[in-house]
């Protein structure tokens, strides 16, 4: 079970669930449902590398050669930005 909380809440929770139920204290969680967490004292991280690699091995692309996908890049300036919405006075090519 993953409980979320302040420190003090997170222990008397435990606590009770203890009284209550035969159980274990397992710790922070570092892996669920597929995704690696890691803990940090600038908050938690996300890693899905290992579903990733997962995916890849039952379709069978674990031995694929990975390449660099170009992307189109696009302006902040609206007036530059050639996927902007038309405007009312422009036509379309």
């Amino acid at each position: 079970m993953n409980l979320i909380g302040t420190p003090e809440d997170l222990q008397k929770t435990a606590d009770y669930l203890k009284r209550e139920f035969e159980m274990k204290d397992l710790g922070k969680t570092k892996y669920c449902l597929g995704l690696q967490i890691e803990h940090s004292a600038d908050g938690t991280l996300v890693h899905q590398s290992n579903y990733t690699e997962k995916v890849l091995k039952r379709f069978g692309m674990d031995k694929a050669h990975p390449l660099s996908t170009p992307m189109v890049v696009r302006s902040l300036d609206t007036k530059k930005d050639p996927y902007r919405p038309k405007g009312d006075d422009e036509m379309v090519l």
